[in-house]
């Protein structure tokens, strides 16, 4: 029974640290996409007045042109505004952690068509801000 214990620790262990190089690894090879000047998909989830007050998942494609968030499920695909101000960066609060992970960081934004959140995970948090404020 110990035994049995301890492999499953071990596995569990064994997981985590792989999950964990994966995400580390798609994150730089957006950045090396974005520095070469490709289009590079972050996922991200997105609640703005657009698309209704529920959280979207989808990918951020950054890169060639201006953002755009497309949908994972579905064809949908939305240019976000153009005229984005970054007004704050947070951690989600109790309820929003129930539709979005606890651990992602949320990128609040003022814009002319309301306020655009943007929720990703601390690795993919400055390549988001930067494209979002350079477009």
């Amino acid at each position: 029974m110990i035994e049995l214990l301890f492999f499953a620790a071990v596995a569990a262990l064994v997981g985590w640290l792989m999950e964990r190089k994966r995400r580390q690894r798609s994150t730089a090879a957006a950045v090396a996409a974005v520095a070469a000047g490709e289009a590079a998909g972050v996922p991200c989830m997105v609640k703005w007045s657009a698309l209704g007050s529920r959280w979207r998942a989808g990918r951020l494609v950054i890169g060639a042109g201006p953002p755009v968030w497309r949908a994972s499920w579905g064809r949908r695909e939305l240019a976000l505004p153009s005229d984005l101000r970054r007004t704050g960066v947070r951690s989600p609060s109790a309820r929003e952690g129930m539709s979005i992970n606890p651990g992602s960081r949320i990128l609040e934004y003022a814009s002319s068509g309301g306020v655009v959140l943007v929720a990703v995970m601390p690795d993919d948090l400055d390549l988001v801000g930067k494209a979002l404020e350079s477009a």
